[in-house]
């Protein structure tokens, strides 16, 4: 088979050969909490979906080390490559996994000490402080796991191996399925066999992600020797709006958790664990189609091919507003579908809530779909700076500002208008950042 030449080929070829692979690795991935959280909900009830929001922060954190350190390492070796120093890139896959090594295992170490507290800190409480215990532990123990396994998806796709990267997650997101019924359902095990199926579905997919490295196809090779703290800095500056997306998710589900407490109650969190799951699948499909095009772009970036670089970024922003405009239409016309998949018999004041917050919540995803992908894009394009600040607005600053303030200004409702009119206003700002680039070369160009 004929292998892809990230210079030479059709800019549109390579976009779409990495955009199947890269959203089924992104998508399965999602999929592992969600099937959690839909078997729980069945199995369990509103409880366990509430037990599960209230852990969701946590979950969020593993993997956006992972993909601190994947992304960030993985766009840099790929940059490396591009310009033709293959030791570089050799450095930055090094010094990435020995610091997954060592920050998992303190992450897992510290979570593991201060469970309870950190639980009620995020909004447990004594009658669901058992639930949280159940699901929260096992996943907890073995946080190193989910770590690795978003580090080295990112790896594999740079080292132009997507298809393998998406068979990995593929695999264990089927175990995972498939465990889940059987742990939750006959054998009745509850929230611990929610956690106990994901944890068995990643480290099988870790397992089929090393076969990468008995590939003749493998360019990537570590050493001990290779570590250094520049080049630690380096990584963290380029993979931090990677970072900051699933931060600002876990910071934005503990505001929302407390916000809706407050102002409705454990039915608002029951419905708002639903949109949380849906949000991060949705964002999936978003971050997939930005992982497709980074490979692309950060390579022919390094090697001032800057005509490919518009093309991918013209064809990924098209993609993902196609799947923003799908997703819109089905939840705004068909949200009670998407309750009744969470819940076996939601009562009329659930339906109600729900079929309102989906429709206004869903607004949101025809903005965030561009503000995810030029997130990535001025990651690529090595613009940490404007990465960073898309990614703090849209999910961090804005978000939990707005979630805090619309129900003192507007009222209860106005707490689900907050992250589409954040995603809004993050859009402008990114736009911005794109115009004033633009006018900033231009002028360079006709200085010389």
């Amino acid at each position: 088979m004929k292998q892809v030449n990230l210079f030479t080929d059709s800019p549109r070829r390579l976009f779409f050969h990495y955009l199947g692979p890269s959203i089924g690795s992104s998508l399965v991935t999602s999929i592992y909490v969600l099937v959690d959280t839909i078997m729980i909900g069945q199995g369990v009830g509103d409880t366990g979906l509430s037990a599960i929001n209230i852990f969701m922060p946590i979950i969020a954190s593993f993997f956006a080390i992972g993909l601190l350190l994947g992304v960030g390492g993985g766009v840099l070796m790929s940059v490396a490559k591009g310009s033709g120093n293959q030791q570089l890139a050799h450095k930055y896959f090094s010094t990435v996994m020995m610091v997954a090594a060592a920050v998992s295992i303190c992450l897992s170490a510290f979570c593991i000490i201060f469970f309870d507290p950190i639980m009620y800190t995020l909004g447990a409480n004594e009658t669901n402080i058992e639930l949280v215990r159940s699901y929260g532990i096992c996943y907890t123990l073995i946080a190193p796991a989910f770590i690795f396994s978003a580090s080295l998806q990112c790896f594999l796709r740079n080292d132009k191996a997507p298809k393998l990267a998406m068979i990995g997650v593929l695999v264990g997101s089927a175990i995972n399925i498939g465990l889940d019924y059987l742990f939750i359902f006959p054998l009745d095990m509850g929230m611990f066999g929610g956690a106990l199926a994901t944890v068995i579905g990643t480290i099988i997919t870790i397992g089929i992600l090393v076969l990468h490295f008995f590939s003749k196809k493998n360019t990537m090779h570590f050493s001990f020797r290779c570590f250094s703290f520049k080049t630690l800095w380096e990584i963290i500056k380029c993979g931090f709006s990677s970072f900051l997306i699933e931060c600002a998710n876990a910071v934005l589900v503990f505001v929302f958790n407390i916000t809706l407490l407050k102002y409705i109650g454990s039915i608002g969190l029951s419905v708002y664990s639903m949109i949380a799951n849906i949000s991060i699948v949705c964002m999936s499909l978003f971050n997939g189609v930005a992982q497709t095009a980074q490979p692309i772009i950060a390579t022919n970036h390094g090697a001032g091919h800057h005509k490919r670089v518009l093309q991918v970024r013209h064809i990924g922003t098209i993609t993902s507003s196609i799947i923003a405009l799908v997703l819109f239409i089905f939840g705004f016309f068909f949200p009670n579908i998407l309750t009744y998949a969470f819940m076996n018999h939601p009562s009329d004041e659930i339906l109600a809530l729900a079929s309102s917050a989906l429709r206004i919540y869903f607004f949101s995803y025809l903005f965030m779909n561009f503000n995810i992908f030029f997130s990535g894009y001025f990651q690529s394009t090595l613009r940490p700076v404007a990465a960073i600040v898309v990614c703090l607005l849209r999910g961090l600053v804005l978000s939990s500002i707005l979630v805090a303030t619309f129900p003192l200004m507007f009222g209860t409702d106005a707490i689900w208008y907050a992250v589409p009119v954040a995603e809004l206003l993050t859009f402008l700002v990114a736009m911005a950042f794109l115009y004033f680039h633009k006018i900033k070369k231009s002028k360079a160009f006709t200085t010389t």
